[in-house]
């Protein structure tokens, strides 16, 4: 009895190193073809054209010295939506504001740190960069910086009318 144990025991070892090589050679052969697979694919940045753009204050009350602008770029009443591109010269501090209808925005030009919760409540900062596409909530409160070196611009789509609100002393 013991002796048949035993047999049964050596084979299973050796089914299972041969299932072992098997696997380990099934992985060689495969070698490096899926070392791209899970890469994110380049991001593709909209062409937008701002040459006839009407760039206007962010809102009324923004002091005309502030060099932060938007343009209404088009209203698709199709589809209930308003895009805007937002022009934030490098190295600025945005105001916090937010929207008060839902939307998306993509990042065109520059590079914008937006700062974020993480699930557990700690601050953190997403580094966006050209391509980068996120959805917003309405009444969700961006609050960011552009990095130095060039000038950022944000295309944002609102569905509903561009009505963007402004923290309170966020102008002084």
């Amino acid at each position: 009895m013991t002796a048949n144990l035993i047999r049964i025991a050596a084979f299973l070892f050796a089914l299972s190193l041969g299932a072992c090589s098997t696997y380990k050679a099934t992985v060689d052969a495969i070698g490096d073809t899926t070392k791209d697979a899970f890469t994110t694919p380049p991001a593709k940045v909209p062409t937008v054209d701002l040459t006839n753009a009407n760039w206007q204050k962010l809102t009324p009350d923004q002091p005309e010295g502030n060099p932060l602008r938007v343009a209404i770029v088009e209203r698709n009443e199709k589809i209930g939506a308003t895009r805007v591109v937002l022009k934030a010269p490098a190295a600025y501090t945005l105001p916090p504001y937010w929207l008060t209808a839902p939307g998306n925005y993509t990042v065109l030009k520059g590079t914008f740190v937006f700062g974020a919760l993480t699930a557990n409540g700690k601050r953190t900062e997403r580094v966006q960069t050209p391509g980068t596409f996120a959805e917003v909530p309405k009444n969700y409160i961006l609050q960011g910086i552009t990095r130095p070196g060039t000038e950022a611009l944000l295309y944002i789509t609102v569905y509903g009318e561009w009505a963007p609100k402004v923290a309170e002393g966020a102008w002084t």
